[in-house]
């Protein structure tokens, strides 16, 4: 994998949100919700821009970047509410493929996500969540009750009865139904496998590998969308104290107004460095299992935090529905979910903690 240098970076940041800004209207709830998703978009997203390709390889037909410079591209996605299955597909499913490179179907699957291709959705269940699907005979079955994006999914990654295995969501024997969640621009499925025919992708060892990267793949796009989603609702906050007015001058240059948008950028700038640590070498897998502890919580809290207080700072406009504040305060807390699905996030950190702490006084 090659890293851009900062310049790059910037460069591939300014690209993204141009596409984006072009692609979705952000003036009203109503444009926002109106873009839905754009197959003819989602093509050319990957032949113009070649954004599902960041951090796939380059022998399996990507760009070849290393994960940074994926997350950068979550992160735009996050700003700007995107309704495609990036996170399901390139957030999820790549790093679980990417995981397993001397597998050739894995490598097929990998080029056609990067050419813009294909849609897919990793079937596991959520953290903390008993179900569990069966595979015998190539066949999978049970049911999960909330799967990111399989509404919008050309294909399933299954973990089953101790294997990955691919699945075409056209196939027989699978269904998906449309979940009505708080995030109106992100679509939730729940999928039931009736002895559906899949194709195993990896078993034992391999698979164990592979599902680690979907979650932790899984994890870090949600952290990088949180940045994204509170980097907005501050700028969307601050351009209005700016120019609302109140007793002559604008409401910003009041005292109180200014300590609370303070506090917003502390807290957005807490996330960003929570998540670059969460990047950065670690000197074991304890301390890097409590760096990603901790960024999940600080980058969740963070943007349901400046969303929320986004919504307070526009006053009786920022409670309308017309008003697109409340689709960032519904992604903020969708995400902060999704980050503690089980509401044990700050005990496992905890617990990492400890560890870590145990891991380097036997060092000693």
């Amino acid at each position: 994998m090659t890293s851009l240098d900062e310049a790059d970076r910037q460069a591939l940041r300014e690209v993204t949100r141009r596409y984006l800004e072009e692609a979705v209207d952000h003036t009203t709830t109503a444009t926002m919700l109106a873009a839905g998703f754009d197959r003819s978009r989602w093509s050319a997203m990957a032949t113009d821009l070649g954004l599902q390709g960041t951090a796939i390889s380059e022998d399996a037909g990507g760009a070849g970047f290393g994960v940074a410079e994926c997350l950068l591209v979550h992160e735009e996605l996050g700003r700007a509410l995107y309704a495609g299955p990036f996170l399901g597909t390139v957030g999820q499913v790549v790093p679980g493929l990417q995981a397993l490179p001397e597998e050739p179907a894995a490598l097929e699957l990998l080029g056609l996500i990067a050419a813009g291709q294909l849609t897919a959705a990793a079937a596991l269940p959520l953290e903390g969540d008993v179900t569990s699907l069966t595979l015998s005979g190539g066949l999978v079955s049970g049911t999960l009750p909330c799967v990111v994006e399989a509404p919008l999914a050309d294909g399933f990654l299954v973990a089953a009865s101790g294997s990955l295995v691919w699945a075409d969501a056209g196939g027989p024997g699978i269904s998906v139904s449309r979940l009505e969640t708080v995030d109106l621009t992100r679509q939730m499925g729940r999928v039931r496998f009736e002895s559906a025919p899949a194709q195993v992708i990896a078993s034992g060892p391999a698979a164990r590998v592979a599902l680690a990267a979907i979650r932790r793949g899984m994890t870090l796009a949600l952290i990088a969308e949180c940045v994204g989603v509170a980097g907005r609702a501050l700028e969307m906050a601050v351009a209005y104290v700016r120019n609302r007015h109140q007793f002559g001058r604008p409401i910003g240059s009041f005292q109180a107004i200014k300590h609370r948008c303070a506090e917003l950028l502390i807290r957005l700038e807490a996330a960003r460095s929570a998540l670059a640590l969460a990047l950065a070498p670690a000197a074991s897998p304890a301390e890097a299992e409590a760096r990603l502890a901790a960024a999940r919580i600080c980058a969740g809290e963070a943007a349901f935090f400046i969303a929320n207080e986004n919504i307070h700072l526009h006053g009786g406009i920022g409670f309308t529905w017309e008003y697109p504040a409340h689709l960032y305060y519904r992604r903020a807390k969708s995400n902060q979910q999704l980050l503690d699905s089980t509401g044990g996030q700050r005990q496992h950190l905890a617990a990492t903690v400890f560890a870590l702490y145990a891991e380097q006084e036997s060092a000693r």
